[in-house]
């Protein structure tokens, strides 16, 4: 089996910055191949029908349906002859800057479950997809197909018009789905993944200096690959890789401190094993070099001491 595409934001949001909005047709597909994003995607199928994929299950999606597809989740949508849908790809932290604010935590909250609603389930009760009411389709209609021209015609201000309109999307999905008969139920399943995935990052907390792969953790969590990836960015924030690398470079800046161990050995003593690497990384991460680091917390040393 190939390993999925990962794509990033930088490469696909260049015109706009904090968003990406396409076509897709039979004719004209994308996102038929397997892959991953560290963003967000919101599909609405608006003619025929298309099979989304995730974690080797296919779900038939037919006009009118949407499914909001969280960062790190593997999936692929292939279309049916004459069917087409529309594509609206994001970074929720660009939409609403302000991650402290009371409404800010609030919609992720949100989101986090409806994630879980839709991709957490056990494959008998997953549904990835979305069906508004058939009060608001209309309004959902009318605001995909407004979000797409407003991307294609680039009128005056229309990065402020597709941020406003990409806001009032979301919160009709979050609205729907507060009122939905699966709202109270999703809370038990979030609540049961969290408690799951502080177990995985309790273990990395202790392990870090250790090799660790991504596969270990899996295994202690009992979550496959796709959906670890996808819960421990939503709950950390953060990719498997940004975490353990984050908790390496703390260890070290600690060591550096209060230790008299080479640059190597606190390398080694952090997991890293590479000293060229660690160097690169510690300096990419906090600015200044390892030697230079400790000479500031520690006028006195000569920023390489052997102990």
């Amino acid at each position: 089996m190939k390993s999925p595409v990962f794509m990033k934001q930088e490469l696909f949001f260049r015109k706009c910055g904090f968003c990406n909005v396409f076509e897709v047709t039979d004719e004209a597909p994308s996102g038929d191949i397997l892959h991953a994003h560290d963003y967000a995607q919101i599909w609405y199928v608006t003619r025929g029908q298309c099979d989304h994929y995730v974690e080797n299950q296919s779900y038939l999606m037919t006009a009118g349906d949407t499914f909001l597809i969280p960062p790190m989740v593997e999936h692929q949508t292939v279309l049916s002859h004459n069917s087409a849908a529309i594509s609206c790809e994001f970074a929720l932290e660009d939409l609403f800057p302000d991650p402290s604010s009371p409404a800010q935590t609030e919609l992720q909250s949100y989101l986090d479950r409806m994630s879980v609603m839709n991709f957490l389930q056990d494959s008998k009760k997953r549904q990835p997809r979305f069906r508004f009411r058939p009060e608001v389709m209309p309004k959902v209609d009318r605001l995909m197909k407004e979000i797409l021209e407003e991307f294609r015609e680039e009128k005056p201000c229309y990065r402020d018009m597709l941020r406003v309109k990409l806001q009032e999307l979301l919160l009709l999905y979050i609205r729907e789905f507060i009122i939905s008969p699966d709202y109270k139920a999703t809370d038990a399943t979030y609540e049961r993944y969290r408690t799951l995935m502080s177990k995985a990052i309790a273990y990395i907390d202790e392990h870090y200096t250790e090799p660790l792969s991504l596969e270990d953790v899996c295994r202690i969590s009992t979550l496959s690959k796709t959906y670890f990836c996808y819960l421990f960015k939503l709950i950390t924030k953060k990719t498997f890789v940004e975490y353990i690398t984050e908790r390496r470079i703390q260890g070290a800046m600690g060591l550096l401190e209060d230790t008299e161990y080479s640059i190597q050995a606190v390398s080694e003593r952090t997991g890293f094993h590479d000293v060229a690497h660690f160097s690169r990384t510690f300096k990419k991460s906090v600015g200044i070099s390892p030697r230079a680091y400790r000479k500031m917390r520690n006028p006195s040393s000569d920023g390489e001491n052997y102990g």
